[in-house]
């Protein structure tokens, strides 16, 4: 997102209005995603985000400095995770399931309503026309945030769906498996170096380009299905055949 502002075919006015667009885009989507796990848990009785305030949707309290920080100017970062107590869980393997899944579908969900805005905004740029310049203004700045709304909700709610520990589709994969068994022991143990790792690692084949991309295993995976879901979108609203 920093590179915006060293875009020479872009405007100021442009660029500011993008990166607007983008914080406000990915704060949404952030904090969307924890509250949905703050809210789950708590419908499978685990009091605990709501006793810490975590069970609300003030951005504040669910955004992190330097994951934001990273997030703007590396590409991938992070929000606060919701604390969740799987011991007061009514069924904890319910529990745990029904909470992993809760942000993804949660981003999901952002993104289909942030499709059919965009798609409204369309329309109604289309039917009165973009004469004046605050016009222009206003409809960039939706047109961007709608975007992003899709992009980054999709993109997180993929990134999440890795089965690395401590990401969601981790915790859903656990909830099939029995909880000693190698992979889980392990991803319990390494997981959060392994999800480093392969985060530096795609970065910089993204960077590299050329041969290195088949190194991007984090970036292939998710374009994969943001790609997927994205175009299955548009076959739905018929925008393509």
């Amino acid at each position: 997102m920093i590179n915006i502002l060293f875009d020479q075919s872009l405007t100021m006015q442009n660029k500011f209005i993008i990166i607007v667009a983008f914080l406000f885009a990915m704060v949404i989507a952030f904090t969307m995603h924890e509250y949905a796990h703050g809210i789950v848990a708590y419908w499978n009785g685990d009091n605990t985000a709501k006793s810490m305030g975590r069970l609300t949707l003030n951005p504040l309290k669910h955004m992190d400095f330097l994951g934001t920080l990273l997030l703007i100017f590396v590409g991938f970062g992070w929000a606060k995770p919701v604390p969740i107590n799987p011991n007061n869980f009514d069924k904890p393997r319910r529990g745990i399931f029904t909470v992993s899944i809760a942000g993804v579908t949660m981003n999901l969900i952002v993104a289909i309503i942030n499709f059919i805005l965009l798609l409204i905004a369309g329309s109604i740029a289309n039917a009165v026309g973009v004469t004046t310049n605050i016009g222009y203004i206003f409809y960039n700045l939706f047109f961007y945030f709608f975007l992003y709304g899709i992009v980054i909700n999709l993109t997180l709610m993929a990134f999440n769906l890795l089965p690395i520990f401590p990401l969601d589709g981790f915790h859903v994969l656990e909830t099939f498996t029995k909880y000693d068994n190698k992979y889980c022991v392990f991803m319990r143990r390494y997981g959060s170096l392994v999800l480093f790792a392969l985060l530096i690692i795609s970065n910089l084949a993204s960077r590299f380009g050329g041969i290195f991309v088949y190194f991007d295993i984090i970036g292939l995976f998710i374009d994969t299905i943001v790609g997927g879901i994205q175009s299955l979108m548009m076959l739905i609203f018929g925008l393509i055949v």
